[in-house]
């Protein structure tokens, strides 16, 4: 079990993480506004007055704000993507062990990646082929990450609501006999009183399972 001071940090952790992720994405929305009101872009009508002794140089430049633009948003959105991750981190920890945690963070950020990516190609009018070749290479990318992981997390989601055993019940699963001691996001965790050991929920989904009957269940 959680102790308070555990919960605490992490309730604080996801609250860092959404400042962050907020306050980033604001940097973000500041800069661009600022260089459209620099080179007098929309929504703003034209170059503010006090530049316009510089107009021939921002006009040399207005090729490269692409460049800028894609940059910033790359940058900024990748570190709010790095604060997502984190919340995502600290949430996975309330309900599962740092393994399945950090795995599922790495999968965040891979699919966060993946979006920043094809995001900063349509900035660029990237044509429909690359965009499909980009899209395709990424969910290939994701979904050989996470094919395994997320049939364990939907089942051990499953066996944390439907609980078909308690702690402390004696099963035998896949031929190993235990008694539950824990049941995880990825795992259920089987005290033998020698050893423990771990079966992956999903293969506790798939396995026929037998629970002794309590002593005081009458026959």
């Amino acid at each position: 079990m959680l102790s308070v001071n555990n919960i605490s940090e992490k309730v604080r952790s996801i609250r860092r993480g959404g400042f962050k992720t907020a306050f980033y994405i604001m940097i973000l929305i500041i800069s661009l506004s600022f260089i459209n009101f620099v080179f007098g872009e929309a929504p703003f009508t034209e170059i503010p007055s006090f530049l316009q002794p510089y107009k021939e140089h921002l006009t040399v430049l207005k090729p490269f704000l692409i460049y800028a633009r894609a940059a910033l948003v790359f940058i900024f959105g990748y570190y709010a993507l790095n604060a997502i991750c984190m919340i995502v981190y600290a949430y996975a920890l309330r309900v599962s062990d740092h393994p399945t945690a950090a795995t599922i963070k790495s999968i965040t950020k891979i699919s966060g990646i993946a979006l920043l990516l094809g995001l900063v190609g349509s900035m660029f009018n990237v044509s429909p082929a690359a965009a499909l070749t980009m899209g395709s290479f990424g969910g290939m990318v994701i979904g050989f990450a996470s094919q395994t992981v997320l049939t364990h997390v939907i089942a051990g989601v499953f066996l944390l609501i439907m609980r078909p055993f308690s702690y402390g019940d004696v099963v035998t699963i896949a031929g190993q006999t235990g008694r539950v001691k824990e049941i995880r996001l990825m795992h259920l965790v089987l005290d033998t009183g020698e050893e423990e050991i771990l079966i992956p929920s999903g293969t506790v989904i798939t396995q026929i399972f037998k629970k002794k009957k309590s002593s005081n269940i009458r026959k």
